[in-house]
């Protein structure tokens, strides 16, 4: 006993000592449960049902940042200890270096808490999820990003003597590059803007097809006074081949592309210091070159958070999602959602 407090006390003093050198570290966490009664139609043999549903969402969070002079990072974990965020960042001084997984910088967030925050993700706000990325962000707006592609594999051997792994050997599809992606962020007056495209190319092996995937986008956000309105309107051509969402790929049947448009618009009124409402309506279609009909759909909200007090809010909401036309012209589902959000932050 005496030898572990010794061991013990001599770690204490190492840590003790170790600390000062150590990056500035600040501890977050934010804890979420979702409570909603859920009506569906799925158009189909089950036809219409509905039932309560109340979880804890699996974008609650625990997370700690990091901060040592020009270098800074962050780690954040999930339920089931998924990581959903850990990056490292340096200030170059004319900008700054992210190296690591983050939120592209397409991506918005949007204040429908209904789907653990989907917030129009795969209805008009350019979700392909948290990625790897080595990302250049200038200091006069401008910044430009190497993402893990759609189809990627990791080129780690398994074995001595294995073949190294790559997207052709596994799945036909010869990657050339990464997914790149460059655009501007900046700011007008009361109007903040960001604009941009994201592209990613490869082979399809199997039908020895050249597949080139591209996004244009251009979002933004305008405050007046205590309202605020949100946007992001898109135009791409195989969307889907790059991990978007919900979107639609290269037809490998027809060897024929794919366009669409995607976009949402919210509407924020602030009411007083502890009660505000949000409106959204987001809206997608595609369509495969030379094909009867586009795939269409669309989602609106309306909720109402409250902050009960300093970290805690309930957000009342109302949901609805509908798949509209397939591609084939078939009726597809729709649903309703209405409950509200429990959120602690902390």
């Amino acid at each position: 006993m005496k030898k572990q407090l010794v061991i013990l006390s001599a770690v204490a003093a190492v840590t003790a000592f170790a600390v000062p050198a150590m990056a500035e570290t600040t501890l977050y966490g934010s804890a979420r449960m979702a409570t909603f009664y859920n009506m569906a139609d799925d158009k189909g043999a089950v036809g219409k049902t509905a039932g309560f549903d109340e979880h804890l969402q699996g974008n609650s969070r625990f997370g700690a940042n990091f901060s040592n002079d020009a270098v800074s990072g962050k780690v954040e974990l999930g339920t089931a200890v998924n990581t959903r965020l850990l990056y490292g960042t340096y200030n170059f001084g004319g900008g700054k270096l992210t190296v690591g997984q983050d939120y592209n910088s397409y991506y918005t967030f949007v204040a429908q808490t209904h789907g653990d925050d989907n917030g129009f993700n795969g209805y008009g706000a350019l979700w392909d999820t948290r990625q790897a990325q080595i990302r250049v962000n200038m200091n006069n707006g401008l910044y430009f990003a190497a993402i893990t592609p759609t189809g990627n594999v990791n080129g780690t051997p398994a074995a001595s003597g294995a073949i190294v792994p790559n997207a052709e050997a596994s799945s036909n599809i010869k990657l050339y590059l990464p997914k790149l992606n460059v655009g501007y962020a900046g700011k007008a007056g009361a109007i903040s803007y960001n604009a941009g495209v994201v592209g990613q190319t490869f082979k399809n092996v199997t039908i020895n097809e050249q597949v080139n995937a591209l996004l244009g986008y251009v979002n933004g956000k305008a405050g007046f006074g205590a309202t605020t309105l949100m946007f992001n309107l898109s135009y791409a051509q195989n969307a889907g081949n790059m991990g978007f969402l919900g979107r639609q790929v290269y037809s490998t049947a027809a060897k024929k592309n794919s366009q669409g448009f995607e976009g949402y618009v919210q509407l924020t009124q602030k009411l007083s210091d502890t009660l505000s409402a949000n409106a959204g309506l987001g809206y997608v279609t595609d369509k495969v070159s030379g094909a009867a009909h586009a795939d269409d759909k669309m989602s609106f909200f309306v909720n109402a958070p409250i902050t009960l007090a300093k970290n805690v809010y309930i957000t009342p909401e109302i949901s609805y999602y509908d798949e509209m036309k397939s591609a084939t012209g078939a009726s597809q589902a729709k649903s309703t959602a209405i409950g509200a959000q429990f959120r602690i932050d902390f």
